[in-house]
Formats: structure tokens, sequence, C-alpha cells
């Protein structure tokens, strides 16, 4: 009897086991099967205050939802205009609340824009238009400024740039002082800046990289008006073209010295360089990737500290001297001298085809020291080996870039361009090898022209370039129209520099004076080219 009433009990109390079990699986959250996937997106059923009250004065906003909802990166997507000062963030199932540590201002509308802040739990869903407005006073401001922003250089549409307005006061600047009104442009590069005073503004567009809403003008990419005010009494419209307008001063950064050369690295880019030495052997230098110099020490005698007057002109344009030393490591008794042959490249490249105004280019990565100029030579399909006159070849002013002037190039559909062993020295006595490379050129019956620009007359940069990474393919300088003749087919765009100091490039503006960037145009197509075809009457328009 006792083992059966044993047996009895196991099995109820099993049976509550199975059973619990059974519940607690039933009782677990799951979505239904089947059924229409969820893709709309949450919406305000309730607001703190209402949207578009007026004279709300409180210090608590909150926001309440149809459904349940997550709140990402309020910090960065939460757009408050005007400023409001710090605040807590109070997060809800279905909703958040802000409590605001100060008082907001009288007779102030205030806008607040969550944009992709808010999303649905379910489907992460994000919230569209999810915009408070209100007004401290009996008024709420009407007015908006709208407009486009766009990459000055390439014409591109800009996304999360910062569009600001500021009271004007004449010391203004945008590097100092925070925008009252500010707005994120979309990824159309469209902005809308609504709900605003009427009064007197200054106004700027730049890309807040590290959202400090002040403008950096060694990182940032800016633009402006170049007026002192806006009036703003009406709705307007104003578009902005941005680009980096870094103004800082030219500084030395750093020097590395090797037992071959010395490199000084600078803050900014270097356009011009003209250097004097103490030595009377005046060492090998160049400018490197626009910014950095570096000096070779050839034959000098490594123990001697060199002495160097650096006459330096920065991307801007502006004069810098500097008084500069370098001294040569001497190599380490473990360490081995080694020698790696003279690269270069050659334009046109491989595959290549030229037209008869191209020139050939041999580009070296460092000064060239000595070279032979009988051992550059061209061989023909004919076997006939031509050698070139001196006064066919060009260096720069480095002599890191040789020219080979298209005027003394054959006239054959192909050539081989080819270059003899230990052509070329460079200045760590390292020599060039021995290189071929055939050369076409196109014919022009499959070569077309192109031909427009702007009919007003003035001082112009023209540039067709090439894909969508827009390299330049070719170019001229006009004070007209301008006309290319001689285009290998493809699509291109046409791109025009206002060159108004006429010094043959384009020169960045500069904020603190108002004054803006040389303008840039595009032709506002893609230009297709066909062989032996002539696009004419392409015309940009400006204001």
């Amino acid at each position: 009897m006792r083992n059966y009433l044993k047996f009895s009990l196991l099995f109820i109390f099993l049976g509550l086991g199975i059973n619990l079990v059974f519940l607690q699986s039933c009782a677990q959250m799951a979505a239904p099967p089947g059924g229409k996937k969820d893709t709309l997106a949450p919406v305000v059923i309730n607001s703190i205050p209402l949207n578009k009250s007026k004279n709300f004065k409180g210090k608590k906003i909150e926001l309440t939802f149809n459904e349940y909802v997550t709140v990402k990166g309020l910090n960065q997507e939460l757009l408050i205009t005007p400023s409001i000062g710090n605040y807590e963030t109070r997060i809800r199932p279905t909703g958040l609340t802000l409590v605001l540590d100060s008082a907001l201002k009288d007779n102030t509308t205030y806008t607040f824009n969550f944009r992709n802040a808010v999303e649905d739990v379910a489907e992460r869903n994000k919230g569209r238009n999810i915009k408070l407005v209100f007004s401290t006073s009996n008024n709420i401001d009407s007015l908006k400024i709208q407009g486009k922003v766009k990459h000055l250089l390439t014409n591109k549409k800009a996304d999360n740039i910062t569009v600001g307005l500021y009271p004007y006061n004449d010391s203004l600047r945008i590097d100092k002082a925070k925008p009252y009104y500010f707005v994120r442009t979309d990824t159309s590069g469209t902005y809308t800046l609504e709900n605003l005073a009427a009064g007197k503004y200054y106004m700027a567009a730049f890309d807040d990289a590290n959202n400090n809403l002040l403008y950096n003008s060694a990182k940032e990419s800016v633009d402006f008006i170049p007026e002192a005010f806006i009036d703003l009494q009406k709705n307007e419209t104003r578009d902005f073209k941005i680009a980096l307008q870094n103004q800082d001063p030219l500084k030395l950064m750093k020097t590395t010295t090797t037992a071959k050369t010395v490199l000084y690295e600078f803050s900014r880019g270097i356009k011009s360089a003209n250097l004097r030495f103490s030595s009377e052997e005046k060492p090998l230098y160049q400018i490197e990737n626009d910014r950095n110099l570096r000096i070779y020490v050839g034959g000098l005698n490594k123990a001697d500290t060199l002495r160097i007057e650096a006459a330096l002109e920065d991307s801007v344009g502006r004069s810098i001297d500097f008084k500069l030393k370098a001294k040569f490591r001497e190599l380490a008794k473990k360490e081995k001298a080694t020698n790696v042959p003279l690269g270069f490249d050659i334009f046109p490249k491989a595959g290549s085809l030229i037209v008869p105004t191209d020139s050939i280019l041999i580009i070296f990565p460092k000064p060239v020291l000595q070279w032979v100029s009988k051992k550059v030579h061209i061989l023909t399909e004919n076997d006939d080996d031509l050698t070139f006159p001196d006064e066919a070849f060009s260096w720069n002013k480095f002599q890191n870039i040789l020219t080979i002037k298209s005027a003394f190039l054959p006239k054959r559909e192909k050539f081989t361009l080819a270059l003899d062993k230990i052509a070329f020295v460079g200045p760590e006595a390292d020599s060039t090898n021995e290189y071929k490379q055939v050369i076409k050129r196109l014919d022009p019956e499959e070569t077309g022209i192109i031909e427009g620009g702007i009919r007003k007359p003035g001082h112009y940069i023209y540039q067709l370039l090439r894909g969508e990474k827009l390299e330049k393919a070719y170019e001229q300088k006009s004070s007209g129209t301008c006309s290319f003749q001689n285009v290998e087919p493809g699509i291109y765009t046409l791109r025009v520099i206002v060159d108004e100091n006429e010094n043959g490039q384009w020169d960045i503006g500069d904020f603190k004076t108002k004054k803006k960037s040389e303008a840039i145009y595009y032709f506002e197509n893609k230009i297709k080219l066909k062989a032996n075809f002539q696009l004419s009457d392409l015309w940009i328009n400006t204001p």
C-alpha cells in the first residue's frame, strides 16, 4: 500500500511538472506566423505641449506614440532651434520625455526636430517628420529659408551638412559663435529652416564633422553668404556650394632623417619652394604629395649640419620663410646600404591612345641627378631607331618630370618608346632599368570636338572630366568659350573655373573676410561624345 501511494504521488507531481512546462511555453511571446509585415512608422498620438501650441512656459517636453518605440542617437539626431541648453532624457516604452535645465526664452518659437531618433520595436520602422513646434508667446514665427547644398569641386549633393542662421552683428565669426537656428541637409542635399522670426541674419553652411556647431576651417568644408546680412522679411531660397577653405598658417609638423634624405612635413599644402643652402654643393630637393619637402644628401658630407633658408608658398598663395637644419644620419653598423632600381611612370599609360597634341611624360618619384638623352629613343615597325634633339625635352623645376614634346614625336600610327639601361640616375645612386612601351595614336577620324562654355567674356579654366571620380582628361584656359579638339570618345563632365585673379588655378575663399572661393560651374548634363562627332552650343548658365 505504501509503495502504491509513493507511485501515485510521483505520478501526480510528474504530471504537474509537465503541465507547468506546457503552460510556460504557451506563455512565451512570439510573432504570430504568417500575416503582413509591419511597415508603418510610429506616430505621435499625444505631446506636451501640443504641436503649434502658444504661450507654453513649461520645462518638460513629452511625446507619446501609438506603439512601443526605441530611441537611438538622440544627441546626434535631435535638432532644437533655438538652442535650449542642457536637458535630461527619460525614455518610456511608448515615448520619451525631455526635462529642461533652464526656462525657455520669452517671445520665441521653438522647433524640436527628432529626425531619425525614434523607431518602433518590432520592425525598426523609423518615425517620419517627428517635429514639435510651439511658441512661448501669442505668435508662432512662420518665415522660412530653404535651398540646396552641393560640393563645389564635384557638384555632388551634400548630405548631413549644417546650415546655420546667426543673429547679425558686424564682428560675427562662425568659428567662434554657434548658429541661433540650424538644420542639416537630407540625402538629396536639401534643407529647410522653418519657423523663423523676422530680422537680420548671417548665414553659412558647413560640414560640422565634430558636431559642435562651430566651423573648423582646417577640416570642414564651408560656404557662406558674401553680403553682411540677410534682412529676413519673407520666405527666401539660398543655395550653397561648400569646399575646404583651410586658412590656418603653414607650420612645420615633423622632421624625419635617414642616411639618404631629410623629410619635412608641413601642416598644409605647398605650391612652390625655393631653397638656399649653406653648402657650396647644392643638394636636390622636391615637393612631395603637395605638402612635404624632401632633401637628398647626394654627395654632401654627412658630418656637417646643412642650413637651409626655405622660401615657401602655401596652397592659398601666402609666402612664408623657414630656417631649417638638416643633419643626415649615419648608417648603423648592422644596416646595409640597399640600392633598388629607379622607378618611373609613363603617361600616357600602357594601352592608352594619344592624339596629335599629346606629349609624353616620364614621371620619377625623386629628382634625377643625371641622364643621357641619347638613351631615350624611338623604335618603329620599319626597324628605325630615332633619337631626339635636345630641344625635344623639357624638365620641370625639381628635375623629376621629363616632357617629350608632341611636336617631336613621329607622326606614325604606332611606335615604341625605348629607354636604355641606366638612362636616368637618381640622387641615391639608383638608376633605371631597360624599358619599352608601345605608343598608339588615335586616328583623328575616331576623335570628336566639344565646344561651348560661358558666353560672357572672362577668365576661365575649362576642364573635361572623365568617370564618376571626375578625373581630369583635358584642360584649356580661355577668355571666352572653349573648344576641345581631338577628344577621345567617351562620357565627360564639362567644368569651368572662374579664374578671377588670372593665376591659372582655382583659389579658395576666406570666411573671415567673407571672400568666397572662386566660382565653379558645370554643364548640367553628362556629355556623350562619339567618334567623328562635333558637339557644339554646350552653354553653361551662370548667375
